[in-house]
């Protein structure tokens, strides 16, 4: 039977245990995004090119994998375990993101890929493509169904807002744990093979016992039926290409996420190789970043109730396009309270990019269904969960890319790092995000589905339905 999502606020306990799942995504997604070019250069000793090709081509695949889950997600059927649509999909995916991370940081191989020769290189590459695929596959497998849900869960267009803050503080929490500590952690083991073993090992836990919260705390949550109402494939296109506020919203979140996986990636490198800062000082820029995402995010959803999600968000983007200037002044002994600071305006940002851009899909969600009729969260889902990934894989790219070209070694002490070093950091950590925060700015002025205009698309399905 439907359970039909509601206008009123959902309970606290549904949007926590909902929004636990997002700690394990953070987990696994940040601990990827930020440590493993780090990890496959610095330890498995692959070209930083390579290293980065190969990131970048387990991504290809999310272009199969994520649409397929999503279309297989809003077609399944709830059965009579009271699974859901959704939510046979976050357990499977539980298990699969979990044993992936362990395998990412646990390569039994190293050594300079060389294809002339093969050896040692050829066979760590082929390793580490394998399991950067099944980290692809976990991480689609749990994070397109999930972030489907919220369509379903609530129609309060300021409560969806709500329910992703809670989101955004369980991701920062992750992300604190997955790149800050996982630093400390690295640092205070001598950043070997065994360290990056110790951090899969309890990361995977991490991730399995998040996962499995957001799977077992959702049972009771509101949610819709697949749809049975049939439409040519080419109108369901159509429709897709036609919902402008959807397309606006994807190409924000494709600049902005090149930014924000540009500077993730490029931190480390930054921070160990170009201004010779101990690992152990990353939780200067986390905690504070942290603190402001767990304080802020309230007063982020009060601002958007009077200036609207679209002047937060672009409030939002300012923000991020600032700490990556700064990063152009920074030097070696850089002060703490810089980095702090760095962190904490950081932190503001990233609560309004992931909760206003997660809030507003769920709205060009519904407005598809207002139009269409269809169900088709899980589609929609699958397409952000798709330019979401393949940003997050440009940066490593193009950061190997340009550490290639300019000639980095691991081996070398930041004493002897090059301008052509320096500058190829700086184009991930700086340069890129500053552009992208930029060129999001821009598109954010177009979007138009504003409370208002949402309540006239509501008010024209309703109608239709009764004239129909």
């Amino acid at each position: 039977m439907e359970v039909e999502a509601r206008d009123s606020a959902l309970p606290t306990r549904i949007k926590a245990a909902w929004a636990s799942g997002a700690f394990g995504v953070a987990v696994l997604s940040n601990g990827v995004s930020a440590l493993a070019l780090f990890y496959l250069v610095s330890v498995v000793r692959l070209d930083p090119a390579v290293a980065g090709l190969l990131i970048f081509g387990s991504k290809l695949f999310d272009a199969f994998s994520d649409p397929f889950i999503g279309w297989a997600s809003d077609r399944t059927r709830p059965g009579s375990r009271g699974l859901g649509r959704r939510r046979p999909y976050l357990l499977a995916g539980a298990l699969l993101s979990a044993l992936s991370f362990l395998l990412v940081f646990s390569v039994p191989f190293s050594g300079p890929f060389d294809s002339s020769t093969g050896g040692s290189g050829l066979v760590a590459s082929s390793y580490v493509l394998l399991t950067l695929l099944l980290y692809s596959a976990g991480y689609s497998l749990f994070n397109v169904p999930f972030m489907a849900m919220p369509a379903e869960m609530t129609q309060g267009y300021h409560d969806r807002s709500a329910l992703h803050g809670w989101r955004v503080m369980f991701a920062s929490v992750g992300g604190f744990l997955s790149q800050s500590m996982a630093g400390v952690l690295l640092e205070l083991m001598g950043k070997g093979s065994r360290a990056y073993l110790v951090l899969g090992l309890i990361g995977a836990v991490l991730i399995l016992v998040s996962m499995l919260v957001a799977f077992f705390g959702t049972r009771s949550a509101p949610a819709f039926e697949r749809s049975e109402k049939k439409v040519p494939l080419r109108e369901q296109i159509a429709s897709f290409a036609n919902n402008v506020p959807f397309q606006q919203i994807m190409a924000i979140k494709l600049v902005q996420l090149i930014g924000v996986s540009a500077s993730s990636g490029g931190l480390m490198f930054f921070l160990v190789s170009v201004i010779d800062m101990p690992l152990t000082k990353l939780p200067l820029i986390g905690g504070p970043m942290t603190i402001a995402v767990l304080t802020c995010t309230p007063l982020l959803v009060w601002l958007s109730r009077h200036i609207g999600k679209r002047g937060a968000y672009a409030l939002s983007a300012a923000l991020t396009g600032l700490v990556g200037l700064s990063w152009m002044f920074a030097h070696p002994g850089e002060a703490d309270w810089a980095l702090a600071l760095r962190g904490a305006v950081n932190g503001i940002a990233f609560a309004g990019n992931v909760m206003f851009a997660m809030s507003m899909l769920t709205d060009a969600t519904e407005l598809d269904f207002r139009r269409t009729g269809l169900r088709r969260e899980g589609m929609y889902s699958a397409l952000y969960s798709f330019v979401e990934k393949f940003a997050s894989a440009i940066g490593p790219l193009v950061l190997g890319v340009a550490l290639s070209y300019a000639g980095f070694d691991a081996k070398r002490p930041p004493a002897q790092v090059t301008d052509e070093v320096r500058q190829a950091v700086l184009l991930s950590i700086a340069y890129i995000p500053v552009a992208m925060a930029c060129l999001a700015m821009v598109i954010i002025g177009f979007y138009k589905l504003t409370e208002a205009r949402l309540a006239e698309e509501r008010a024209l399905s309703r109608r239709t339905a009764e004239s129909g």
